[in-house]
């Protein structure tokens, strides 16, 4: 099996990442193209470190 070169540039911010998202959407791939922009979210979304934000608790955890 033959390796495949993709020259898809890996999303690094959260925006850059969700227009990558939209673009696969809305895009009609098929073969290397699909894969090149999908291992590209891929590696993008592994990569991605999501603030932790101060509303997410559990409410009434002051409590105990």
């Amino acid at each position: 099996m033959s390796e495949v070169t993709c020259a898809v540039p890996i999303p690094k911010t959260p925006q850059e990442l969700e227009q990558a998202l939209q673009h696969y959407r809305e895009t009609d791939l098929k073969g290397v193209e699909l894969y090149c922009e999908l291992q590209a979210i891929c590696e993008a979304t592994q990569t991605q470190t999501f603030a932790e934000s101060d509303t997410d608790q559990v409410s009434g955890a002051d409590s105990y």
